[in-house]
């Protein structure tokens, strides 16, 4: 049973490592475009200072702790796909594109991803004093 198991993983494994790879890069570029309109909306707020404290006071709340630490690994992972892809463009790994996604961008990104989201966690969730 297991060798079955692990034949069809073996198998099927990168088949669709392409087809997520190019989901991720889209659907991250919109949570991307979506901060970012919330951050210029959020800067347009700089010319009322009682507004601009209103909206820091509530940006630092866990929730949006947790939001920060969302809009970390979406940078990080869109970043490292970007880097693959055009890597690939270049001409560089194509016989290995599905290895370089799991391995560079997922494997290295979530190093990266680690490193900076416990502090970010450690200091702004966990120290929160509300």
């Amino acid at each position: 049973m297991t060798s079955a198991i692990s034949l069809t993983i073996r198998k099927y494994g990168w088949r669709y490592a392409g087809n997520v790879a190019f989901w991720v890069q889209r659907l991250t570029g919109l949570a991307l475009v979506g901060y970012l309109i919330l951050h210029i909306h959020t800067i347009r707020d700089l010319q009322n200072p009682k507004t601009f404290d209103e909206a820091l006071h509530t940006f630092s709340k866990p929730l949006f702790k947790m939001g920060e630490i969302g809009l970390l690994a979406t940078v990080i992972l869109h970043a490292l796909n970007g880097i693959r892809l055009t890597m690939v463009d270049l001409g560089v790994g194509l016989t290995k594109q599905r290895q370089m996604f799991w391995y560079f961008a997922i494997g290295v990104g979530a190093v990266l991803f680690l490193a900076g989201a416990i502090p970010m966690f450690i200091y702004g969730i966990l120290n929160h004093h509300g």
